[in-house]
């Protein structure tokens, strides 16, 4: 009987040597196939949320429809606005005093929004040297202003809530809601636009002169346009003929 069960083990042995073994291989490579379909399929839903989803960075194209007043101070006194109408890009002004920011494409939506499309529409340049345009002619830095020499800056301003802590000072008008968030000395254009309402001057003042925001006007056309009462219907690239760039 020993011999017998003896040789059975053997033939059991045997057969299970000579079985194939595919099935075993298979199970063997079917789990990594399906862990790597799994991480295939993980990186490229990663790759289309990230292209489907909105950009963050506002203004948007067909999204934001901003406005901020802004104003030239020279010295003393406010000038015109600047006259050109053209819009290439979406960030331009009615010659109202009002920068309309609503863009048309990339070049002037998120982070290129900026004060050179602005001042690209209008045929405008400022620069620590001068502020010139449509509708001012040059006005150049160093000239007198009260017998002091003058330099250019810009001033970004910021309203505030006259509600908040702190913010009891009176209020008689839109302008005393807004007081200076950033001086800029240079380098203007590229001052990026941040929201709807914010407010602008670009002035050529003595150093360490205070600059005013714009005038109330202007201020009330900003306000009047962000409630609705006035959009832009689309892309307008001709200038005028006296809206020609300042020559070099």
């Amino acid at each position: 009987m020993a011999q017998a069960n003896s040789s059975k083990k053997v033939q059991r042995a045997a057969r299970a040597a000579a079985a194939p073994k595919g099935g075993r291989e298979r199970r063997e490579l079917g789990f990594p196939l399906i862990l790597a379909a799994v991480v295939v399929l993980g990186v490229a839903l990663v790759f289309f949320a990230r292209s489907s989803r909105a950009p963050a960075a506002a203004p948007r194209v067909g999204n934001d429809h901003w406005h901020s007043a802004y104003a030239i101070y020279d010295c003393d006194r406010f000038r015109p606005a600047f006259t050109s109408a053209a819009d290439p890009d979406g960030i331009h002004s009615h010659q109202d005093g009002v920068i309309h920011i609503h863009p048309w494409n990339s070049s002037a939506s998120g982070d290129e929004a900026r004060l050179d499309v602005f001042f690209e529409a209008m045929g405008a340049r400022i620069t620590d040297d001068e502020i010139s345009g449509p509708g001012i002619g040059v006005l150049e830095a160093g000239s007198d202003c009260n017998g002091e020499p003058t330099v250019i800056r810009a001033v970004r301003f910021a309203r505030f809530d006259p509600a908040a802590p702190g913010g009891d000072q009176p209020v008689t008008g839109l302008a005393d809601l807004y007081e200076p968030a950033e001086v800029y000395a240079d380098d203007f254009s590229d001052v990026r636009l941040l929201g709807d309402l914010e407010a602008f001057t670009f002035a050529r003042v003595p150093a360490g002169a205070d600059v005013p925001p714009p005038p109330e006007d202007r201020l009330q056309t900003a306000f009047g346009a962000s409630a609705g009462n006035l959009i832009s219907s689309g892309p307008e690239t001709e200038l005028d003929p006296t809206d020609a760039p300042p020559q070099e």
